[in-house]
């Protein structure tokens, strides 16, 4: 799981969904594992098995929440895939991150961190919440 870059994560959370890597100038998302496995065979999931998004083009990060189902993070920016309403298709996006059927609070930090790090790339709040 080594970076092509050799940088050193600034923060990394690994849960169900695989592995979310920040670093000071984008994101590693890394999918594997059973869970992803499961899912792929029994709903036919298209889904990349890493996206980086840089976060010079981040303009937003939400936590999608469900009253029944698993919480996730949607990463926002140009040109990334529009929520289409199925929530199984939308929580595997190529810019959405699954942690924890249970807990989220390591998720919500991570959110934080996330919007830390793009206004400190940025020099300014995300273009979305202008």
């Amino acid at each position: 799981m080594g970076d092509p870059a050799g940088d050193a994560p600034l923060a990394r959370l690994h849960g169900m969904g695989g592995h979310l890597l920040l670093y000071p100038d984008r994101i590693r998302l890394l999918r594997h594992g059973p869970w992803f496995t499961a899912m792929n065979l029994l709903a036919h999931l298209e889904r990349e098995m890493e996206s980086t998004i840089l976060l010079r083009d981040l303009v937003a990060v939400h936590m999608v929440r469900s009253l029944l189902l698993v919480q996730f993070l949607r990463l926002t920016y140009a040109g990334c895939p529009n929520p289409t309403g199925h929530y199984l298709r939308d929580a595997f996006a190529e810019n959405a991150f699954l942690f924890s059927l249970a807990d989220n609070r390591p998720l919500l930090e991570m959110q934080r961190q996330i919007t830390a790090a793009t206004l400190r790339l940025q020099g300014g709040a995300p273009q979305g919440a202008r």
